[in-house]
């Protein structure tokens, strides 16, 4: 007797109310997009010596550290004679492809650098294009462009 009425109730309202609405893969990667903060990637790029470690910003802050040191070690080659000491700043916009290859993006200096010193751009492309390793940073797993912003200081006594 149950499960007559329960027959006669679906009968009478039939399964249109029980439908499920039918979500597209289009639907789904639009909403999943939506919610991807594209600023922030979840695995920072890292050289072979910071690959080991598991903290974030333990990462992040090892490879900002050995790409100052990469980039250190290769000016420190170049012989510079300057007349006057100088203390000026350089702002180096790095970007590091998929690939993990490093790039100079561009360059903000002073006038007195590039009096002083005309060649210090082919010099940081250089050393940017000699350095070791990268693993590029990843989000959702996947690897991806990143771009940061390297100070510089050029000093000489």
């Amino acid at each position: 007797m149950k499960y007559s009425y329960l027959l006669l109730l679906l009968l009478c309202f039939g399964c249109q109310n029980f439908e499920t609405k039918k979500i597209t893969s289009e639907d789904l990667v639009e909403e999943e997009l939506k919610e991807l903060n594209w600023q922030e990637v979840e695995v920072y790029p890292a050289f072979e010596a910071c690959e080991n470690l598991s903290e974030t910003q333990a990462k992040k802050s090892c490879f900002e550290q050995q790409f100052a040191l990469q980039l250190h070690e290769s000016l420190q080659q170049k012989k510079v004679i300057l007349s006057d000491s100088i203390q000026e700043k350089m702002l180096l916009y790095i970007s590091i492809n998929a690939n993990g290859k490093p790039s100079l993006d561009s360059l903000e200096t002073s006038a007195l650098i590039e009096e002083k010193m005309p060649q210090m751009q082919s010099w940081l492309q250089e050393s940017i294009q000699k350095m070791p390793k990268i693993y590029p940073a990843r989000k959702r797993g996947i690897p991806v462009k990143t771009s940061f912003k390297l100070p510089l200081v050029i000093a000489s006594e």
